[in-house]
């Protein structure tokens, strides 16, 4: 039996399809906005329904763990604490005294699954003296008008802050690179950052607004500095914490949450908030926000909102008055801002990390529902479902997350992460890398260039004989876990990471990522 449809249905049809691709689809999209700097051509220029399949794609891939998981680059010569920022065109990193930028390429091969390759990377050192040993490691890195500049302020632990030009452009042809990288770059210094007042002190942290106008340094003697980048000459804001220092700060000038323009600084205990005004910095904290009841004694390693642009749009669907944080004591939690409370409205952990004493040193914000946390040992990062937030009516069969191992990590803290367009970009004390979400790892160099690889497999012939690494987190209370030994041979096995689900009924669920094409 055939359906017929005369005329007026076929044009009733036609018209519901027309205002379900051309308003549902765009009006779904808008309220369910994911981060995408680096997608490639830029959302806009999408068909909505093929934006709508790929951002789904990725969704599904978080919840079911279908990724794929890399090494980027060469293994570091020595252990470093690494940081690292993301922008539309680099993936910058903070080695020690060096940075090194890898240019995020479109390919052939981009419009179908939306991602950027991540090519060889060009390497600028910072000193400027030799023999300077750790003082002159970079702990952070904020990226000017969302790097579109090329412009970027980077803090040094013996008190150095520069603002820096990269001349490096990802228009520069690969005739530029020799087999490990670009030769002789240089960098040139557009401003230094000092207090005029007070001496030059060891630096523990740095984080910027979105836009890059303003910066906030933490000293070891609890100083809290506020700078003004386009006014270097100017004495910057401060304040004296009471604590000893800060554990983690976090600086925005949005006026989309609750609060307004704040920094948030991570004490032992618990997070102050403080107001920022025309003048400066508030001299007291406008609020303070706790993780666990009494006693409180951990504290927060990393703050993040939802990501927004440097104009000041949210990147997210995400409400811009949503904490998240990454603790001491092996939990994320959320906190929201509109609430008078002072206790987080969820709160993530991963049961075998959580036993082991392992802190979560990073965390981000990822895809529509997810959150992810890097943590001090074992190399292990966990996937979150915000909407599942702990209680205590979950049946014994939930699974409440799951987490893999870094790739190559061997036990090492993943000390940063960054999320956008469907991948994780982070580092360990190593090396960096990235989980891929999105179909990029279906193509061959979907992820990461023929040169970049190359370079890769050079070097790792080369240091082949160099002896067994043991990574910080080695030797922790736990040691190495025995059941995630395949970890250790995942070069051999082309990129692929373990992973485990997070059940209450107890044992263990062991599965692998994906390899790549």
């Amino acid at each position: 039996m055939s359906l017929h449809l005369d005329n007026p249905s076929l044009t009733l049809v036609r018209f519901s399809s027309f205002q379900v691709t051309s308003l549902g689809i765009p009006l779904y999209l808008s309220s369910h906005r994911q981060s995408q700097i680096t997608l490639f051509p830029s959302s806009d220029q999408w068909d909505p329904l093929n934006l709508l399949k790929h951002n789904h794609y990725i969704k599904r891939s978080l919840a079911h763990h279908r990724f794929h998981a890399l090494q980027v680059g060469p293994t570091w010569s020595k252990s470093v604490i690494p940081t690292l920022e993301i922008t539309f065109n680099n993936l910058v990193i903070g080695v020690g005294s060096k940075i090194s930028v890898h240019p995020l390429r479109p390919t052939s091969t981009s419009d179908r699954h939306g991602g950027k390759v991540i090519d060889r990377a060009v390497e600028y050192d910072i000193r400027t003296k030799k023999d300077q040993g750790g003082k002159s490691d970079i702990i952070g890195i904020v990226p000017i008008d969302g790097g579109s500049s090329g412009e970027y302020i980077v803090a040094q632990f013996d008190g150095t802050i520069q603002r820096i030009h990269l001349p490096f452009s990802s228009s520069s042809s690969s005739s530029d690179i020799d087999i490990y990288g670009y030769t002789n770059p240089t960098l040139s210094i557009k401003a230094r950052y000092s207090s005029f007042t007070q001496p030059k002190e060891s630096i523990n942290t740095l984080t910027g607004t979105a836009d890059g106008r303003q910066f906030v340094t933490t000293s070891v003697s609890g100083r809290v500095n506020i700078y003004s980048t386009n006014s270097p000459w100017t004495e910057p804001s401060f304040i004296q914490l009471k604590s000893p220092r800060a554990w983690s700060s976090l600086l925005s000038n949005s006026h989309d949450n609750s609060i307004g323009p704040m920094a948030i600084l991570g004490i032992q205990g618990g997070m102050d908030i403080y107001n920022l005004l025309p003048t400066g910095i508030s001299s007291r904290p406008n609020r303070r926000l706790i993780g666990p009841e009494e006693p409180l004694l951990s504290s927060p390693y990393c703050l993040q909102l939802p990501p927004t642009n440097p104009d000041g749009t949210p990147q997210t669907s995400h409400n811009p008055n949503l904490l998240l944080s990454g603790w001491y004591d092996s939990h994320l939690r959320i906190h929201d801002l509109r609430l008078p409370f002072k206790l987080p409205v969820g709160q993530f952990s991963d049961q075998y990390t959580w036993s082991d004493g392992s802190a979560y040193y990073s965390t981000c914000w990822v895809g529509e529902y997810h959150i992810a946390g890097g943590t001090s040992k074992h190399g292990t990062i966990s996937f979150f479902d915000i909407r599942n937030s702990k209680n205590k009516n979950k049946n014994k069969n939930d699974r409440t997350g799951w987490s893999c191992f870094s790739p190559n990590g061997k036990g090492s803290p993943v000390y940063s992460m960054k999320y956008d367009n469907g991948k994780i970009y982070g580092v360990t004390e190593r090396r960096s890398f990235v989980l891929s979400f999105d179909h990029s790892g279906e193509y061959r160099n979907g992820i990461l260039s023929e040169d970049l690889r190359k370079s890769m497999i050079l070097q790792s012939n080369r240091d082949r004989d160099k002896g067994r690494y043991a990574p910080n987190g080695y030797k922790a209370r736990g040691g190495k876990w025995t059941w995630s030994m395949r970890n250790e041979q995942d070069d051999k096995n082309g990129g692929i990471a373990v992973g485990y689900e997070h059940t209450s009924k107890g044992g263990v669920e062991l599965f692998d990522s994906l390899v790549s094409a």
